[in-house]
């Protein structure tokens, strides 16, 4: 990723700091070209969210596209932590919850993420969170309307759920909020919630839900927070918390702040809704 200066056409004074992706299809994976490059360029035009990081323009030159999208000021969500240490609940609450919204926003439009980790979360000057990279981002429905399930191994190991990690087809939006919850056990601990040198154990450990908060943070987090931790790190897919219910849950409601959509948040919402039935529509007229 390059930074790159930016001189609108209505306002040539002022200078705008991008930053630019450059994929060279002459020489990414054919696999990558044929099959995921596609993808993540149809899905990003579409994208339009406080909580997505915001495409500004796409090009392409000869073997070369060139994505210029929002520079993040204060890098990503991993450095961050690295850098300060573990997060304070307070501030947690405030990411989880902008996260949840992004990822409801991408769901409602039938895309799941499928690479969802703290260096795919990117912080702004003023500290609100966006959710970028969607290399591995896929519909989750096909062109008949019908919904289809994920059989490609994505992401990273730490953050993968249980099911993806049986290799069997799985429900990549399910996916997506372990993923989250692997994200916010970070956030408050500044550690990894299982050990992932090892798969076979890895899983073990997923499937017996052996983690656990180191001792000293689990003496100040509140009850709710750790409730909604195992919540998301349920590795039952049928019992996983489903995202209206970590954005409206008890531990979001300590700020009731927060319990209300910002006007941006609702246009977006609503926008993905309307979306979500323009593919129904065109579903519906090529199956009468």
């Amino acid at each position: 990723v390059y930074l790159a200066e930016y001189k609108p056409e209505s306002d040539p004074e002022r200078n705008s700091t991008l930053a630019c992706k450059v994929i060279d299809t002459g020489i990414a994976p054919k696999d990558f070209v044929r099959k995921f490059l596609p993808r993540e360029l149809d899905i990003l035009v579409k994208l339009n969210h406080p909580h997505v990081v915001h495409v500004h323009s796409i090009f392409q030159r000869r073997t070369k596209y060139f994505i210029f999208m929002r520079y993040a000021e204060h890098g990503d969500l991993l450095e961050f932590i690295l850098k300060n240490g573990e997060v304070a609940e307070g501030q947690a609450r405030i990411w989880l919850r902008q996260l949840a919204l992004g990822l409801q926003y991408l769901h409602e439009m039938e895309i799941a993420h499928r690479d969802m980790k703290c260096e795919n979360v990117l912080l702004t000057s003023n500290l609100n969170v966006k959710l970028a990279d969607f290399g591995f981002a896929r519909y989750v429905i096909d062109n008949r309307g019908k919904h289809v399930l994920s059989d490609t191994y994505c992401g990273s190991l730490s953050y993968a759920a249980p099911e993806i990690l049986r290799a069997s087809p799985y429900n990549p939006k399910i996916a997506d909020v372990w993923s989250l919850g692997v994200i916010l056990y970070i956030l408050l601990n500044k550690s990894m919630p299982f050990d992932d040198t090892d798969i076979k154990r890895l899983y073990e450990q997923q499937t017996n839900r052996k983690w656990k908060f180191r001792s000293k943070i689990a003496e100040v987090l509140s009850e709710q927070v750790k409730r909604l931790v195992s919540h998301l790190l349920e590795p039952d897919v049928s019992k996983r918390w489903k995202l209206d219910q970590i954005i409206n849950s008890e531990w979001i409601a300590m700020d009731p702040r927060l319990l209300m959509l910002t006007p941006a948040e609702q246009a977006a919402f609503n926008n993905a809704v309307q979306e979500r039935k323009k593919i129904e529509e065109k579903v519906f007229m090529k199956d009468p």
